[in-house]
């Protein structure tokens, strides 16, 4: 049974945006140290704070990705540097006079044993014509 005499006084209902804020201060454990009143009244320097604090996650999540992209641009240079230097040093091998001969030998050409022969025309054999 309730009493005349006491006096209740109503709690003042709390919106949905004081319960957030008061459920952030307590999940945090500052609650004992800023007040829901506290931060309404810093209320653009605490938006300030979380802002700088979104660019700096949003500028290090950039920082990583781009990291990554880079390491993974090297990995790709050094496979393409490996593979240039093989086809390089297979082609010098296959380019070398002795290996010509072994390849063009089923077709039946060889090697010259002399020196090719030059063949010299004058001038005035060329402008008679």
């Amino acid at each position: 049974m309730i009493n005349e005499d006491e006096h209740i006084e109503p709690t003042p209902k709390k919106n949905k945006f004081q319960y957030v804020i008061e459920s952030t201060l307590r999940i945090l454990g500052v609650e004992e140290f800023v007040s829901y009143a506290q931060v309404m009244h810093n209320f653009i320097f605490v938006l300030a704070i979380v802002f700088i604090g979104v660019l700096e996650i949003f500028n290090t999540h950039l920082a990583v990705r781009l990291n990554r992209n880079i390491s993974r641009k090297q990995n790709q240079i050094k496979e393409l540097r490996w593979e240039y230097i093989s086809t390089k040093t297979e082609m010098n091998l296959k380019s070398k006079q002795s290996e010509l001969q072994k390849v063009l030998e089923p077709f039946g050409v060889k090697a010259l044993q002399e020196p090719p022969k030059k063949i010299e025309i004058s001038e005035d054999a060329l402008i008679k014509k």
